[in-house]
């Protein structure tokens, strides 16, 4: 139950005292000065009882606390630590010297059942709008920048025969209640297997589990009386049985956080986790939207969601939008192109430098009739059903004399030409891609990266400090949050380095 009024006054002693202690260009005077956060109260209103229970603590000066846990990159046990001793700190949240903390346990209780994912988001948003009111932000915004970056999961990642080791052992635990003889067979079966295979590989190994595990499932679906899909732990053992198949995709890497996956980066490195995707205003460098997903996501196919988010959010979109290959895809230009906003993403170079790639014929809609390089024209096509185009066919009294032959394909009999449902979109992303405005463009991409940098290194983005999916984003809202108003309130505060963007 919240306090009626949640006006609360310093007394005159500690405010004396802070004004003597604390610098007057401290961060967290800077951003009492030029942030609003009155609007959480309201916002959290319904989530708490209006008569019923103890007072509890004040929405905003919970989400303070998060904050400062962000700012300065503590946990909930050092933040509360550090308010006890910091003058700074017990004057950002309203308390006198010699008032009493929260326990740390509330922090969480707060951020999760208080709060939680939906109302971060719109916090977020509101403090972007905040940047909008305070001219931060255009009311037209020139060019926006996409890019993602990963997190690492807060997990330690098992071998293979270890993860199918471990989801038996969860399905032995729930069955013992029901089935204690069936269960303590299947552990000594398991237990005798284990023994048998002493000094073989985990190669080796995993054949054996996995027969062991598959007869597990097959009989303690019936005893538990479900489905395996309706069973949370005979799933996960299937899916993890199912993915040490060779063409498996989507693997578990963790029972811990199932949501958790493995994904690739351009150096070939691999990332434990999940994946921070996000928009940045390139002249005020706010992050306007943000979207998390596991680590094997890739990242062209989150571009129209957060364009969308921004775009709901306030109404708004950016005339131009930058990003690099990873982005270029006929869906995302031909979704860019109906809302009037013009992409300088980088394009995708074509894998057989030395023929005739799509994009070196030409295709009329109209008419689904596509012509070579030599002039000759095929109207003989067949969708593809795994991929959005089709498939057309040149023959071999076509191409038999044809003096670009050599040029074009190696076959002796037909030359086949996929076209994609995009493919005027992305011609014309070509030709962009070789005009000046796309060269002037791409040379401020990289400012994005000190967004990333500056959430990675100062308020402790690179690993997730939560499990699960949902959690995981809360943690990337709570540092783009900081990131966003440490930059907020020094635009604010140092106009010139506002109209130095500007000129830009």
């Amino acid at each position: 139950m919240l306090r009626k009024d949640n006006f609360k006054q310093l007394s005159g002693f500690d405010q004396y005292y802070y004004d003597k202690t604390i610098a007057h260009d401290h961060l967290l005077r800077k951003i009492n000065q030029t942030v609003d956060l009155s609007f959480i109260r309201e916002m959290l209103t319904e989530r708490y009882s209006p008569n019923r229970g103890r007072f509890a603590e004040e929405p905003e000066f919970m989400f303070k606390i998060c904050l400062l846990e962000y700012l300065y990159n503590l946990s909930d046990v050092q933040v509360i630590e550090h308010i006890r001793v910091n003058l700074a700190y017990r004057w950002f949240l309203g308390l006198n010297i010699d008032e009493e903390l929260p326990d740390d346990s509330t922090i969480s209780y707060f951020r999760v059942t208080r709060v939680g994912l939906d109302k971060f988001k719109v916090i977020f948003q509101r403090l972007v709008d905040q940047c909008i009111e305070q001219g931060l932000i255009a009311a037209q915004p020139k060019r926006a920048i996409i890019d993602a970056t990963h997190i690492i999961a807060d997990v330690a990642i098992p071998t293979w025969l270890s993860l199918v080791r471990q989801a038996f052992d969860r399905v032995i635990l729930e069955l013992m209640p029901v089935a204690a003889v069936k269960a303590e067979y299947y552990q000594q079966q398991f237990n005798q297997l284990w023994s048998e295979l002493r000094g073989k590989t985990r190669d080796e190994k995993l054949p054996f589990v996995l027969n062991v595990s598959r007869e597990l499932v097959n009989d303690a679906s019936p005893i538990l009386n479900t489905t395996t899909s309706e069973n949370p732990c005979l799933a996960m053992l299937e899916k993890v049985i199912s993915d040490r198949n060779e063409d498996a995709r989507d693997r578990v890497i963790s029972l811990v956080d199932p949501e958790a996956r493995t994904g690739h980066k351009s150096d070939m490195r691999t990332i434990q986790g999940y994946k921070d995707h996000i928009i940045m205003d390139e002249n005020s460098e706010i992050i306007t939207a943000v979207k998390v997903t596991p680590a094997n996501a890739e990242d062209g196919d989150q571009l129209i969601d957060l364009v969308n988010q921004f775009k709901e959010a306030h109404g708004i979109l950016p005339n131009e939008l930058s990003a690099d290959k990873g982005y270029w895809s006929g869906k995302n230009l031909r979704f860019l192109n109906e809302q009037h906003v013009v992409g300088n993403i980088s394009a995708m170079k074509s894998s057989k430098q030395n023929f005739f790639s799509p994009e070196d014929f030409q295709f009329d809609s109209e008419t689904m009739v596509v012509t070579c390089p030599g002039g000759k024209c095929s109207k003989r096509y067949r969708e593809k059903k795994n991929r959005s185009g089709y498939e057309f066919v040149f023959t071999k009294s076509q191409c038999v004399d044809c003096s670009l032959r050599s040029k074009c394909t190696l076959s002796k009999t037909v030359r086949y030409v996929y076209i994609s449902e995009y493919f005027h979109e992305l011609q014309k992303g070509r030709e962009h891609y070789k005009t000046e405005a796309y060269k002037k463009a791409s040379k401020n991409r990289h400012r994005i990266e000190r967004r990333h940098a500056d959430k990675v290194r100062n308020h402790g983005l690179r690993r997730s400090r939560y499990r699960g999916l949902d959690r995981t984003w809360i943690h990337s809202l709570m540092s783009t949050i900081a990131s966003n108003i440490k930059r907020m309130t020094k635009l604010l505060t140092k106009p010139r380095d506002k109209f130095a963007l500007s000129s830009t």
